[in-house]
């Protein structure tokens, strides 16, 4: 098995594991749930703000570092850490893993320095 579908394998297994646990969890999701499901790709519909689009599937260099910042496990972890230190229910953040996850597993990862796809 190559090293790529082991990553779509694993990140795959990662989007039904969360989905699962939001499954279970249905009654505390609420609707930030589906807001952070959807949100981390509002940036590519600002990317074009951030410079012309430069075609092929790339985004505007400068707008590569706010993508990757939402499409990183980074923050929605930090975050869970924080609402469960808080005793808030960090429930709600599984959307943004699952999308996260789920974009893993569809072959799009984090975006180079050029906009394009960084290889995973």
């Amino acid at each position: 098995m190559s090293p790529r579908a082991i990553h779509v394998v694993e990140y795959a297994l990662l989007a039904v594991v969360f989905a699962a646990a939001a499954y279970l969890q249905r009654d505390q999701l609420g609707v930030l749930f589906w807001v952070l499901l959807v949100g981390p790709d509002i940036g590519l519909i600002i990317a074009p703000a951030f410079g012309p689009m430069p075609g092929g599937g790339r985004l505007p260099p400068r707008a590569a570092p706010v993508y990757n910042a939402f499409h990183t496990y980074t923050i929605p972890v930090l975050l869970w850490i924080g609402a469960s230190a808080a005793s808030i229910g960090p429930w709600p953040l599984l959307g943004w893993l699952i999308h996260i996850s789920a974009d893993r597993a569809l072959g799009f990862g984090l975006r180079g320095p050029d906009g394009g796809q960084a290889l995973i």
